[in-house]
């Protein structure tokens, strides 16, 4: 598959740039989920194993796409279900940004408050800046066993360099919140020990989806603390046991139409190839830069291809968001606008039409009085 029909799958309507708060369900994504809606209909003979099938299927594509064995995945229902198991399964420090997404903050504080101390979050504070190699170098201590980022930051839009963390960090474990990233960026994925991402955003799979892969060192070192039914073995006939590799780290069954969902969108993604994606959109966020210079717009995110992906972040002068907001509804264009910026999104389906009207509210609003 090439870029243009990979992009041909998509239908979202022109003036959406919001894909970095959710990605329009690809087209093919649908009529995945009405087959298996069908299947769930009818329930003919066979249907229950068509249904158990789509675990491996996640399983399969998802490893390949982030450099893992199946064995060392497991479907999760959204990014967070998955960065709070590996929460509560983790001991010792962990270095973690105040200004990171809530999910690993959050999911990090549980567990330090419902482990008796075994985990303790070890915080960047806020404003610290951008979560580079040598920030986190300067925060490293040694009781921290673990660190925390995210692969994009969702304000900012920056692109943690991941090899450039592994090598400061050394032997501790690397968690990745990949959600703001993951189908957009080509990241070496492989040096990371955990990876949690959903399908809702840039895999545009819909909610309700989602994976975490485990390397084999994290699986050594994590003990799964949430594990249910669909994450034990042995019942009903014997105590349950915690399942060998990451199967450990479900608490209930997924709905198979989810990771059908899910399924369709990775194998789409890995038929296209990521980097083909990255350089898709990466032409799109230079256009975006483009118009914004051309009325002024400040570009608070970084310009540099390393430290980017697929959000651009524009903050119009104090007291003139109200204006600029005003004028993507008027010209019915999509993002998403808070704590004084606007975060535009485009993605490989954006087409010319799309970033004509974003040129138009632009200019609107720059006649604005």
């Amino acid at each position: 598959m090439n870029t243009d029909e990979y992009a041909a799958g998509f239908a979202e309507e022109p003036g959406y740039l919001d894909h970095a708060a959710f990605g329009p369900v690809q087209t093919a994504v649908l009529e995945e989920q009405r087959v298996l809606g069908t299947i769930q209909e009818h329930m003919r003979f066979g249907a229950m194993e068509t249904l158990d099938e789509q675990d491996a299927r996640v399983r399969t594509v998802a490893a390949r796409l982030v450099g893992r064995r199946d064995d060392q995945v497991v479907s999760q229902t959204a990014t967070t279900p998955g960065l709070v198991h590996t929460a509560f399964g983790l001991t010792g420090g962990v270095l973690v940004s105040a200004d990171d997404y809530p999910s690993m903050p959050l999911a990090l504080a549980s567990a330090a408050s419902s482990t008796g101390g075994r985990v303790q979050p070890v915080v960047i504070e806020s404003g610290a800046g951008w979560t580079t190699p040598t920030l986190i170098a300067e925060r490293l201590t040694d009781d921290v066993t673990a660190v925390a980022v995210s692969l994009v930051d969702w304000r900012t839009g920056y692109l943690v360099d991941l090899a450039g963390i592994r090598e400061v960090i050394g032997d501790r474990l690397l968690i990745v919140d990949a959600i703001q990233g993951f189908g957009v960026v080509d990241a070496p994925y492989e040096v990371a020990d955990v990876v949690a991402t959903g399908g809702q955003k840039w895999l545009h799979a819909g909610w309700g989806t989602g994976f975490v892969a485990f390397s084999d060192r994290a699986l050594n070192r994590l003990r799964p603390a949430l594990s249910g039914p669909a994450g034990t073995a042995g019942w009903p006939d014997e105590v349950p046991s915690v399942r060998p590799g990451a199967a450990g780290f479900r608490s209930t069954r997924i709905d198979p139409v989810a990771q059908a969902r899910l399924a369709v969108s990775l194998e789409r993604l890995a038929s296209v190839g990521v980097r083909a994606v990255q350089e898709r959109v990466s032409d799109r966020v230079e256009r975006v830069f483009d118009i914004a210079d051309e009325f002024g717009l400040v570009v608070e995110s970084s310009r540099d291809p390393r430290e980017r992906a697929g959000i651009v972040v524009l903050r119009p002068p104090q007291g003139r968001l109200t204006a600029l907001s005003a004028a993507m509804h008027n010209h019915g264009v999509t993002v998403t606008t808070r704590s004084g910026t606007a975060r535009v999104s485009p993605f490989a389906s954006t087409t010319d039409e799309t970033l004509d009207m974003f040129r138009d509210a632009c200019l609107s609003y720059a006649t604005m009085p």
